[in-house]
C-alpha cells in the first residue's frame, strides 16, 4: 500500500474512532511527527500535494493546516 493511501486510510479511522471531520482527523494525524514529516516532504515536492495543500489554504482560510513561507508549504 503506497505511503498516500495509507494517510488517506488512517485520517479515516480517525474520523471514526473520533467521530470528527476531515479537519480536525488531519490536524490530530499531523501531532505524530512521522506523518508530520511526510506530509511537509509530500506537499513540497509531489505536485499532485501542493496542488491540494495550497487549495486546503485557500478553502480554509484561517483555520488552514498549511502556510506559505517564501516558496516552502509547511505544517502550522
Amino acid at each position: 500500500m503506497a505511503d498516500r493511501d495509507r494517510w488517506i486510510l488512517h485520517i479515516k479511522e480517525l474520523r471514526e474512532q473520533h467521530g470528527i471531520d476531515i479537519l480536525d482527523a488531519e490536524r490530530l494525524a499531523l501531532t505524530d511527527p512521522k506523518w508530520r514529516r511526510w506530509v511537509e516532504r509530500q506537499i513540497n515536492n509531489d505536485d499532485r500535494c501542493r496542488r491540494t495543500a495550497l487549495s486546503h489554504i485557500r478553502y480554509n482560510r484561517e483555520m488552514t493546516l498549511v502556510e506559505k513561507q517564501e516558496d516552502r508549504l509547511v505544517i502550522r
